[in-house]
């Protein structure tokens, strides 16, 4: 396997599926010059076929093209005559694409402008659609300050959640706003400031714990709840009542969505449960929550259902998968808690694993493998989990053979788990090859390579998995040893271990340093990958300082008083101070004072206007650049892909030309050896044709006397020949003569002969009819042998019945005679 090699890591460029973001470009380009109507129905046709694409890879954001669509799309939505509802009918696809999702809520923000759209004028069924992709692009939205949409948003989004108007169609309208609303507050302070300026806090939270309690998006409310509760006392200040509570209503949600199959509500179960245990202050609390084991025991049975798609179930197979999929990733959150008491668990969710993995494969990995590395420190699996684990290896072990780079960092993960206990490495040593091993790794690295941020995060989890089973299995066999020193002579692994090196996440440096410090580690590679760390770490300041220099840039927008504003002012505090030194405060009139501070409060309106304004347009610009960083990085990353496949293949042409040098020099060695023992062979076969020449003339003069004497033979056998010859012609008439006078004879005989074979005809026909006479004769003799024969039978019957009527004469007659006698 080539492991540097152009094959095993550039695809060929695929430049047709991003034709419509590019003509999209071009149309957007020519609406911000002209804002013609054309322009307006090409960009609408244009949207609506990407929004009809099937493959969502055309939204991965790694690539220049996509930068600049989702950098024009961003200033089309901006204006107010651009196409809003195409665009949203594109971003609603594309969030589905995870690290499409991930930029358009970090790098694009469309979340302002979205929130522009959003208001009551428009119908509900787009106030749904607008609102289902704000949910989406707001999860995990970072907010350091007051942005100028928020109190807007804030103030419609509660409008929503607290109404009651009887419309089928508002109880989601109000979910939506709720998680828009959650996903909002949580981690962002500025954004709870917001909220809490906006509503009353006290009838709001009466409201959302009135929702919670009538069984209402119960796990968002909770979310919610939390938030504030960070907000106005502090993030220790949780109860362990109320974490409780909220877990209750968790479990009930998850246990409830499973029954209804509702992917919705499993996914903010999923969430809120990750929030929990993530949260150092409440993470105690959820260790110490007492029916974790209740609920595992309760939903087996139904999460095993899950698995069964039914054809006549009501819902679309991509729904039930949804479900299976959250509620794995659910059960997986409760597993990672590393409760004792939920190991009696473990042998039934490693069955549901194999069991689901024909479904769910990344999710299936990833539960299996947070079972699997609770053994860890033990180092040896429970005598009724090994045979059940022995048995769904073989499955587990094989690599995912569809999407093989978006399944395979789960799949290298838990090959990397199974390598840590000593009952598994052995099963891993056998089924599976270095050979499957790398070719999966690096098909996650292509993969990933054109991500974005998620993407690189991806990536670097796959490097440290790889190389860390690479070191763990190269002891126990030279293949993996190989497997390992070709893993490390890839430069896009080492440069990926040195971005964990230089990156903010301590865990990811301590795993890397791990790495470098274990006993098998090449030690020719150790200077490379902190040489290569350095000059990560110049790139990093060089992103800090751009970051930076954005940020200085928005101290321009600081707004001040005006000259004679100052003035004013500053001579009314003056008088102010005065008074207050000289004890004669109470001489100024109330007029005065009330027109200081309506005057001061006209002032700060002014400034929080002129500041709202630029604050909205430092986004917008710090919007602008980062589309035009990312437009850079997307741009460096081409031109870095291209280098490095440049620079392979210059190694590789460097590589074949070293051996053709070899080749010729060897050559030439070749040919100055067979020159010489050509000149060699040359000369023996001169001497040896002078020898054989002589050799030839000896053998012409010999075969010169041998025709002589041949010739002088044949003659003298000629002459007797020809004596032979008359003496033959003699023989031959008187044989003539004696063949003539046995043709006569032979005729005569002939002729006896055919009249022998007439008599012999004659007397065959003869015995023929005699034998026909005879057989008729037999026949006949046969018939009177059985008539006679029936006769005699006959003639026996005959006889009997005369001695029996003599018989009976006599014994009448005897009769008679004792009659007379007795008469007498």
């Amino acid at each position: 396997m080539e492991v540097d090699g152009i094959q095993s890591w550039n695809n060929p460029p695929d430049y047709g599926k991003y034709t419509n973001l590019k003509e999209f470009v071009t149309s957007a380009r020519e609406f911000e010059a002209s804002h013609s109507e054309s322009a307006i129905n090409s960009m609408n046709r244009y949207l609506g076929l990407i929004a009809s694409s099937c493959d969502l890879s055309i939204f991965s954001p790694g690539r220049s093209e996509v930068c600049a669509f989702f950098s024009s799309l961003w200033r089309v939505m901006s204006d107010g005559r651009g196409p809003h509802w195409s665009g949203v009918a594109v971003l609603s696809r594309a969030v589905i694409e995870p690290s499409a999702r991930y930029a358009l809520t970090h790098t694009y923000k469309f979340l302002p402008i979205l929130s522009r759209l959003l208001t009551s004028t428009i119908s509900n069924e787009k106030q749904i659609k607008l609102l289902s992709v704000m949910q989406e692009i707001s999860y995990g939205i970072k907010i350091s300050w007051q942005e100028s949409y928020l109190p807007s948003l804030m103030k419609q989004l509660c409008d929503w959640i607290t109404r009651s108007v009887p419309d089928i169609q508002l109880p989601t309208i109000g979910y939506k706003s709720l998680t828009v609303l959650v996903n909002l507050c949580y981690g962002n302070l500025p954004a709870i400031y917001a909220l809490l300026r906006t509503v009353d806090t006290r009838d709001f939270v009466v409201h959302l714990v009135n929702l919670k309690d009538n069984g209402y998006v119960g796990v968002e409310v909770c979310r919610l709840l939390l938030c504030l509760s960070r907000a106005t006392r502090g993030a220790a200040a949780a109860r362990q009542h109320d974490i409780y509570g909220y877990l209750d209503c968790t479990m009930r949600t998850f246990l409830k969505a499973i029954l209804l199959k509702d992917s919705s509500k499993l996914l903010h179960a999923h969430k809120f449960l990750n929030d929990l245990c993530a949260d150092h202050n409440l993470r105690g609390f959820v260790l110490t929550y007492p029916q974790f084991s209740q609920t595992l025991t309760d939903s087996v049975q139904n999460l095993e259902n899950l698995c069964k798609i039914d054809a006549d179930d009501t819902k679309e197979p991509e729904q039930l998968i949804e479900c299976l999929r959250y509620s794995l990733k659910f059960v997986t959150a409760i597993i990672g808690l590393d409760l004792y008491s939920l190991r009696c668990h473990h042998s039934h969710l490693v069955r549901f694993c194999i069991t689901a993995s024909r479904v769910c494969l990344p999710e299936a990995l990833e539960l299996f493998e947070a079972i699997i590395k609770q053994y860890r420190d033990e180092g040896r699996l429970t005598q009724d989990l090994l045979p059940v684990i022995s048995d769904g290896l073989p499955g587990l072990l094989v690599p995912p053979a569809l999407e093989p780079g978006k399944d395979g960092l789960h799949w290298l993960q838990v090959v990397g788990a199974l390598c840590e206990l000593t009952e598994t490495q052995e099963r891993v040593l056998i089924e599976v090859t270095p050979e499957i091993f790398e070719t999966t790794l690096y098909s996650v690295l292509q993969y990933t390579s054109q991500n974005g941020a998620v993407g690189s995060d991806v990536a670097l989890q796959a490097a440290t998995v790889g190389c860390h089973v690479g070191l763990t299995l190269a002891p126990q066999s030279q293949p993996w040893t190989a497997a390992l020193h070709r893993l490390f002579a890839h430069r896009l692994i080492r440069r990926l271990l040195c971005t964990g090196l230089t990156s903010g996440d301590g865990k990811r440096r301590r795993q890397i340093l791990q790495l470098i410090k274990h006993h098998y580690f090449p030690l020719d590679q150790m200077n490379q990958v902190f040489g290569e760390s350095l000059y990560s770490e110049s790139q990093a300041s060089d992103e800090c300082l751009v970051a930076s220099g954005a940020g200085e840039g928005e101290s321009v927008w600081v707004a001040h008083l005006s000259p004679a504003q100052e003035r004013a002012v500053d001579a009314l505090v003056d008088k102010l101070n005065e008074a207050l030194r000289s004890g004669k405060i109470s001489d100024i009139a109330t007029s005065s004072v009330m027109e200081l501070y309506g005057y001061k409060m006209t002032c700060l309106e002014q400034r929080l206007h002129s500041h709202t304004v630029a604050l909205q347009g430092a986004s917008e610009h710090m919007a602008t650049l980062q589309h035009s960083l990312a437009m850079i990085q997307a741009t460096n990353s081409s031109q870095q892909d291209v280098l490095y496949a440049t620079q392979m293949q210059n190694e590789r042409h460097k590589q074949t030309i070293d051996d053709l040098h070899k080749q010729l020099e060897d050559a030439e060695k070749s040919l100055r050896g067979f020159r010489a023992k050509l000149t060699t062979e040359r000369t023996e076969k001169e001497n040896l044709k002078e020898n054989m020449q002589k050799e030839l003339k000896a053998q012409l003069e010999n075969f010169d006397r041998f025709v002589k004497e041949h010739k002088r033979e044949s003659e003298e056998k000629l002459k007797a020949a020809e004596e032979e010859n008359k003496q033959l012609h003699k023989k031959i008439e008187q044989q003539v003569v004696k063949h003539n006078e046995l043709a006569e004879a032979l005729i005569k005989f002939e002729e006896r002969v055919k009249q022998r074979d007439k008599k012999l005809q004659d007397a065959s026909a003869l015995e023929v009819a005699l034998r026909k006479d005879l057989e008729q004769r037999d026949t006949m003799i046969k018939q009177l042998e059985k008539t006679v024969a029936e006769r005699e039978n006959r003639l026996f019957q005959v006889t009997g019945q005369l001695e029996e009527m003599k018989r009976v004469q006599e014994i009448v007659a005897n009769l008679m005679a004792k009659s007379a006698s007795g008469s007498t």
